[in-house]
């Protein structure tokens, strides 16, 4: 399996969907002279960007596809704390602050999970069919948490993943089993999605949190009532997937003997989850 081939065609086949720049020399005008861009995996930050056509080295970017400018320019209106619509604006956790839709030096890009209807012939649950083709599922890294989830590919800053999938239910006495499920907060209703039966969710169920606060290279957050975990550090091959669940998870990250912060390896874990802030 050509898993390079494989891992540009999920940047094609997505489109431009969260499109973002990190070359200072190559900011997005908003008005004026309409230019060409490329949308690339910029190898210098480890992150998506865009950056304009004439900036494109093929020593430091792999080229993903051409953006117009009409493209970009609807990209990274900062929105007040106050103005913040869970629906339309996503939290900037570099930046500190709410961009509609999201932030132009920091952007975010989806990946499709990579199955949408369950495949009767296979012998995976319906959650390890969703996964995508970057990774695989194999036995954690970390002593006593199961299955973890691991990078068969370099995965760049500001990938987005999900939403993660289960049954919504009202209340914790629905749960199938405990350590699974989210609290969904979107104004003044309150529901949980349950991951824990691995045929009605998806992959990310099996994404573990981290010991220590410097393993974290996902962050959990919510955007118009459904839960994406997004990539905040580069991840290398053969590296696991670990997300920090915030601080509604249990206890914060606490102080360990030698010093750095632990915390108790788990699956994705009941926490209340609403706008990073």
């Amino acid at each position: 399996m050509n898993i390079k081939h494989n891992y540009i065609s999920y940047f094609q086949m997505n489109g431009i969907q969260i499109p973002g720049i990190s070359n200072p020399e190559a900011i997005i005008p908003i008005t004026g002279e309409k230019k060409s861009y490329k949308l690339v995996l910029d190898f210098n930050d480890g992150a998506i960007s865009i950056i304009e056509a004439r900036y494109l080295d093929s020593k430091l970017h792999r080229e993903i596809q051409d953006l117009s400018d009409n493209d970009v320019t609807i990209l990274g209106t900062e929105i007040s704390d106050g103005a913040y619509d869970e629906n339309l604006d996503i939290h900037c956790d570099k930046c500190n602050k709410f961009y509609r839709p999201y932030c132009r030096l920091h952007p975010l890009f989806k990946i499709p999970d990579r199955v949408l209807k369950r495949d009767e012939s296979s012998n995976l649950s319906f959650s390890q069919q969703t996964l995508p083709i970057l990774f695989r599922i194999e036995e954690s890294k970390l002593p006593n948490a199961g299955l973890g989830v691991i990078a068969e590919v370099f995965i760049p800053v500001g990938m987005v993943f999900g939403p993660y999938k289960g049954r919504r239910c009202q209340k914790k006495t629905d749960f199938y089993k405990d350590g699974y499920a989210w609290l969904i907060k979107s104004g003044d209703k309150r529901f949980y999605i349950d991951g824990s039966d691995a045929e009605r969710s998806n992959w990310l169920r099996y994404i573990n949190s981290p010991r220590f606060e410097d393993e974290q290279n996902m962050l959990a957050f919510q955007t118009n009532g459904k839960i994406f975990y997004r990539v905040i550090k580069p991840i290398r091959i053969n590296q696991e997937l670990l997300v920090w669940y915030g601080s509604s998870y249990g206890n914060e990250f606490v102080e360990s003997e030698n010093g750095n912060k632990y915390k108790k390896p788990a699956k994705n874990p009941f926490i209340c989850v609403g706008a990073q802030r």
